[in-house]
């Protein structure tokens, strides 16, 4: 008896040929010698190393796992894995309204969340242990800019899904009391000054977004938002005067974005950004780190001036909200460096570098998320 066949339909054959142009292609570059690494895709959108098999003298062949090793070694130098990894990134987060990564948390109406450290602190994180050694640690560091002379302030930096709780994915909610709940109180019984810019962004966000909705950082009127509360907190003598909200005029851009790039999208997906423009009197400059002090290694530095200007000196220890607050401090201190440390558990103070730079003002910020590695923190 003959078998009966179902015609392909044109779609149908535009599919096959299609997946096999998908799986020829990259076998045939390979063949012909254009294997490699895409090192800037690996280290920019996968945040990591491109991976090389080690050595046979390290004795993987020994201990069998020279076939993994291989394996990965030869899935990081596959021809056109940026444009197939691409691909699929575009298509689940434009088409099927998700993100392939596992660092990113797909909120309401297109709102994004990192999802790492911020899911741990929605979750309930930190401890009340790892919250009162918290407080300890900055009325140390308080206390011994005091002791020099040093007007010292600690500058809370919220998670967006603490100013946009509204926008979180169904089923995640925010833990009250949050952990900087509990540490602010502390902090104030312990006598640091606390700038806590939560009450003012969430007013603002109801007139505007003052956070970005594809990237983990506040937008220009956030940071200012943090930069007044910040001055606020300081002794009046200790601040030049403050950049007035007459003198900014906002601008929409439309550029990259961190989640986006987690997300796999960055290039082919964009974010809208809210930036200030003013008169600046002050300056970028580039002055480079002392190689004495090996601590300073662990910093990108920062620094901006007004010339020729009798205004109070500042020093930032921060992490990368405090990038988008220096242009605004740039306005009011005379001299500002911003170091800024990459991880929360990195060194986030250098009292060798305040004793040689000697300023007016230390402003210690720290994104609320990263209250969660406190246990790790140093004095």
């Amino acid at each position: 008896m003959a078998r009966s066949t179902t015609p392909q339909s044109p779609g149908d054959l535009i599919l096959i040929a299609l997946f096999a142009v998908l799986l020829a292609a990259p076998a045939l570059l390979a063949l012909t010698g254009h294997a490699g690494f895409d090192t800037a895709f690996i280290m920019t959108t996968e945040q990591r190393r491109p991976f090389i098999a080690p050595p046979v003298t390290s004795g993987a062949l020994a201990s069998g796992g020279w076939e993994r090793d291989f394996e990965r070694q030869i899935a990081d130098a596959f021809p056109l894995r940026k444009y197939l990894i691409e691909g699929y990134d575009y298509t689940k987060f434009s088409g099927l309204r998700d993100s392939s990564s596992g660092f990113v948390l797909r909120g309401r109406d297109g709102w994004l969340f990192l999802a790492s450290d911020e899911r741990e602190y929605l979750d309930g994180g930190p401890g009340d242990a790892v919250i009162a050694h918290l407080a300890d640690v900055y009325a140390a560091r308080a206390r011994w800019c005091a002791q020099h002379g040093i007007a010292y302030v600690f500058l809370l930096a919220p998670n967006k899904s603490t100013i946009y709780p509204q926008f979180l994915p169904p089923g995640i909610t925010l833990v009250a009391p949050s952990g900087a709940d509990r540490l602010i109180p502390r902090l104030r019984e312990r006598g640091v000054r606390v700038a806590d810019p939560r009450p003012a962004l969430r007013d603002a966000a109801g007139r505007g977004d003052v956070y970005t909705r594809r990237d983990t950082h506040w937008n220009d009127a956030g940071a200012y938002l943090a930069y007044r509360a910040a001055l606020a907190a300081l002794p009046r003598d200790r601040i030049g005067p403050a950049l007035e909200p007459a003198a900014l005029h906002p601008r929409i851009d439309l550029g990259d974005a961190d989640l986006l790039r987690l997300s796999g999208v960055s290039g082919l997906v964009q974010n809208s950004w809210l930036h200030y423009d003013f008169a600046r009197r002050s300056r970028d400059v580039d002055e480079p780190l002392d190689p004495a002090d090996p601590e300073l290694a662990g910093f990108a530095r920062h620094v901006t001036v007004i010339d020729r200007s009798r205004f109070p000196k500042a020093v930032i220890f921060g992490d990368s909200f405090s990038e988008q607050i220096r242009p605004f401090f740039g306005e009011s201190f005379r001299h500002v460096v911003n170091l800024h440390h990459i991880r929360p558990i990195d060194p986030q103070f250098d009292t060798r570098f305040l004793e040689r730079e000697k300023p007016d003002v230390v402003i210690q910020q720290l994104v609320e998320r990263g209250l969660v590695s406190g246990a790790e923190f140093k004095p």
